[in-house]
């Protein structure tokens, strides 16, 4: 009778010490407890699926709470009465749900065809474009991993099998290059003859447009190190302009970007959905921005260079452009009163809220004005003012066309025709306040309840010109990051310290800086 041998393994990602020491092998028999009905093949499929479904309803860390905290930390919103987050209490963040329920899936899909795929396993999708499809997706999550908290396993991560459950933290340097290799990689192990992964509920087997992603993400993560290679010949710069110079091509349209297929009555709802409006309301800042607020006392709630009515306002707000009243951001209730504040102000859109509300993952108006930024830099040679307006332009029509659909929430009156307006007011702009400054503006407003892409953007860029929360519980320092889960430090400690000592300062707080923010 063939024996099966059976071992207890901590379900976390890093293992205690002390439990496994406590444990032994055991030999229960062959078909000890054994579901004779039980699936004993990896459904790949459902692990791609499963890995991006996990990923877009998860819109902060594992945690509940860190789904709104980037979004406050760049001021999009301003808590009422339960004012923690928003004053930058500093607790530890939570990422088991990045690497058990995604991170694993798709290593675990990559390694398993990249070593002679059965032919079950091809009716899924060929080898090159389920490790081509699966490399590019987790190279998206690891870059939000190593944005939040800085050094964090990945070359020994979801390494049980091979007997590793304390892994080493890779320095964010090495995880970004990582980064790089497998963007590139995976585009270009794609092949668009082959069969499609059945799993891919992110762009449904449109493989092409894969490879746009691909190309778009690495624009996004070679500008993500302008900080450490700032020159057009360093390292940043080349593979941005290899990307850009890619047949394959970016994401130029509306029809090519890539978005979150919520579905609530299938148990993926938009994660903001569960946030209770009453606790938020839409900031003053962001409300002042828009509004191109420039004389009077709300001029100093403008965080923007802008000077001229936005219609994005419309769709963000609850009550639109004319009677929209922003909340100050960062005070707790009693000091938003002594500042003769009220909370009676405006909420963020149900369009926005609501468990149908789409999630955007890479759009064609980010692409265009990461473009206008490397142009900016000196990094390429395209011409700032078309690429900065079709950064604003496609923003517009994107929002329409996700946001303004006829069906409730979504309804109300489209806004792209004041979009070529506005954005020539913008480019006009540029020669006053430079062009930097107006593309990370441009930016902060485009990527609204995209809060990890705008705080990632706003820690390099120091655009817009946010100020710290007033009733601020750290000092009075708008975070650089997210601690490391209490789990790393109690089981995982040798490594953990020394991914905080590439942090500067070398202290596990929200206030030190990651590699690329140095």
């Amino acid at each position: 009778m063939k024996k099966i041998t059976f071992k207890i393994l901590s379900l976390s990602i890093l293992a205690s010490s002390f439990f496994l020491t406590s444990c032994n092998d055991e030999d229960f028999g062959a078909d000890y407890n054994k579901d004779v009905y039980g699936i004993y093949n990896a459904d790949y499929k459902s692990l791609l699926s499963g890995a991006i479904m996990n990923f877009g309803n998860n819109g902060g860390t594992a945690s509940q709470v860190y789904q709104m905290t980037p979004m406050l930390f760049v001021q999009y919103q301003s808590q009422v009465l339960y004012t923690t987050e928003q004053n930058y209490g500093d607790t530890p963040g939570a990422w088991g749900n990045y690497y058990a329920n995604q991170l694993q899936n798709l290593t675990t899909i990559i390694n398993a065809y990249s070593n002679s795929p059965s032919q079950e396993m091809l009716l899924q999708g060929s080898a090159s474009n389920m490790v081509g499809v699966s490399k590019i997706f987790r190279a998206i999550i690891l870059k939000r991993v190593t944005d939040l908290y800085g050094d964090a396993p990945f070359s020994e991560a979801n390494q049980v099998n091979n007997n590793i459950y304390l892994p080493k933290y890779d320095s964010q340097e090495a995880i970004y290059k990582q980064l790089i290799v497998d963007l590139k990689s995976g585009r270009d192990a794609i092949n668009t003859t082959s069969t499609v992964p059945t799993g891919d509920i992110l762009y449904y087997g449109n493989i092409a447009r894969w490879k746009k992603l691909a190309n778009s993400v690495l624009l996004q993560v070679t500008l993500q190190l302008s900080k450490k290679y700032p020159g057009a010949n360093d390292f940043a710069a080349t593979e941005f302009k290899s990307a850009l110079a890619n047949p394959a091509g970016v994401i130029e349209t509306v029809a090519d970007e890539a978005w979150f297929t919520i579905n609530p009555s299938q148990s993926y709802p938009n994660p903001y959905s569960a946030f209770r409006a009453a606790d938020y309301r839409i900031s003053r800042e962001l409300v002042e921005s828009l509004k191109g607020t420039t004389t009077g006392a709300n001029t100093v709630f403008n965080r923007t260079s802008n000077h001229t009515q936005d219609a994005r306002l419309n769709l963000y707000s609850t009550t639109g452009n004319a009677t929209a009243v922003g909340l100050p951001y960062g005070y707790d209730a009693n000091a938003l009163a002594n500042a003769g504040f009220s909370a009676t102000a405006s909420t963020v859109s149900a369009r926005f809220r609501s468990n149908n509300s789409p999630i955007s993952l890479m759009t064609a108006s980010y692409t265009f004005l990461n473009r206008a930024e490397a142009a900016a830099l000196g990094w390429t040679t395209e011409n700032i003012a078309p690429l900065l307006t079709s950064g604003i332009v496609l923003n517009y029509n994107s929002l329409d066309s996700k946001y303004v659909t006829g069906t409730a929430p979504f309804t109300g009156t489209a806004i792209s025709s004041s979009a070529a307006a506005y954005a020539a007011a913008r480019v006009a702009d540029v020669a006053a306040f430079g062009a930097k400054r107006v593309i990370g503006e441009e930016k902060w407003i485009s990527l609204f309840m995209n809060g990890h892409y705008s705080w990632a953007e706003w820690r390099r860029t120091n655009f817009p010109d946010l100020k710290p929360a007033p009733s601020a519980l750290n000092g009075g320092i708008i975070p650089r990051r997210i601690r490391y889960p209490q789990e790393e430090v109690n089981f995982n400690n040798a490594n953990y310290k020394t991914g905080v000592q590439t942090l500067l300062p070398a202290e596990d707080k929200n206030t030190s800086k990651v590699w690329w923010d140095q």
